[in-house]
């Protein structure tokens, strides 16, 4: 199992790749397989040649950024897959097509996928009635979002692009808010196919009149925050039409992304029930209390066999492969 070096004084968000790693191993190990943990910094070479020492059967990738920096995490499993070493999850190409927000919202709008307009710092946007929310194009877990990142009008969104950048570095655009209902839609590869488990609904209760229903950097992991505790996983029943539509887009996605092994996909309904895809997420959280482990409880699958269901469809074409040669 890898996971990036997590210094000292990191981050609530990076920390969590702890919290995954020892619950994850715990699952394996319980599954009666042997499990090494492998921190990893930018030296990859060396990460290459420790799995090697290790006669991995299988590794485990749960790196989400190397160096702390988000724009490098797909360079593991590009390494893994130069050393043809079978890993969990998608590969190096699905995961930077799907972590750089912008490519992303490209490739969306080229196969005709639902998602908001978007403008950056360097484009010419005069909208001065419409609301926006800013996010960085590479970090994901709401990094730098508050109340303050969703804006009226292009002026404000740039200026909020200019003190996020400022703040935190890195690079910053302006989505088109859709101030509807979230879905988060998680997806597991079952035989080479996805298999779309139950849609969960983020909720947001008792939130003051003209506060942005987002779930935002506070909300996921500062515990004494009151949007830690009023936005509310809930799983929805929803009409037959509504749901088909949401497993199409779903479905389109993992495809036109080339997704594998397990995703989620985020999405928003609009004041005229229409969705649109805010984000495609190629190596979501595994912790048992994040949304794809409840998803897939809420389908009947404990987090042993979430687990092992992950490893063997990163084994499957070896195992094919062997089928066809044994």
């Amino acid at each position: 199992m890898v996971h990036e070096a997590i210094g000292a004084d990191a981050r609530p968000d990076e920390s969590d790749a702890l919290v995954q790693v020892e619950q994850v191993s715990a699952a394996m190990k319980k599954l009666g397989w042997r499990v090494s943990v492998l921190p990893t910094g930018l030296d990859l070479q060396s990460t290459i040649a420790a799995i090697r020492m290790h006669d991995a059967g299988c590794v485990f990738n749960l790196v989400e950024a190397l160096g702390g920096d988000g724009r490098l995490i797909h360079l593991l499993p590009a390494a893994l897959g130069v050393a043809k070493i079978a890993y969990t999850g998608s590969d190096a190409d699905a995961i930077y097509t799907s972590s750089q927000k912008l490519l992303a919202k490209s490739l969306m709008q080229l196969h005709a996928i639902p998602t908001p307009s978007y403008f950056t710092r360097s484009d010419v946007c005069n909208d001065s009635d419409s609301i926006w929310i800013v996010k960085s194009v590479w970090e994901h877990a709401s990094f730098g979002m508050d109340d303050g990142c969703v804006v009226k009008g292009t002026e404000a969104a740039h200026a909020r692009m200019a003190e996020s950048e400022a703040a935190h570095g890195g690079e910053w655009f302006a989505e088109k808010f859709v101030d509807g209902r979230e879905f988060n839609i998680s997806v597991l590869e079952q035989d080479g196919q996805p298999y779309i488990l139950p849609v969960a609904e983020m909720t947001f209760v008792d939130y003051p009149k003209g506060k942005p229903r987002i779930v935002g950097y506070a909300a996921k992991w500062d515990e004494s925050a009151p949007e830690y505790s009023a936005t509310r996983r809930v799983f929805p029943t929803l009409a037959d039409g509504e749901r088909n539509r949401l497993k199409s887009i779903v479905e389109q996605c993992w495809k036109v992304f080339g997704l594998r092994g397990y995703a989620r996909i985020d999405l928003r309904l609009d004041s005229h029930g229409d969705p649109w895809v805010l984000e495609i997420n190629a190596n979501p959280c595994l912790s048992q209390d994040a949304g794809f482990a409840a998803a897939a409880l809420e389908a009947g699958i404990r987090f042993e066999k979430l687990i092992e269901r992950v490893v063997l469809a990163a084994r499957r074409p070896a195992l094919l492969s062997y089928r066809r040669t044994g």
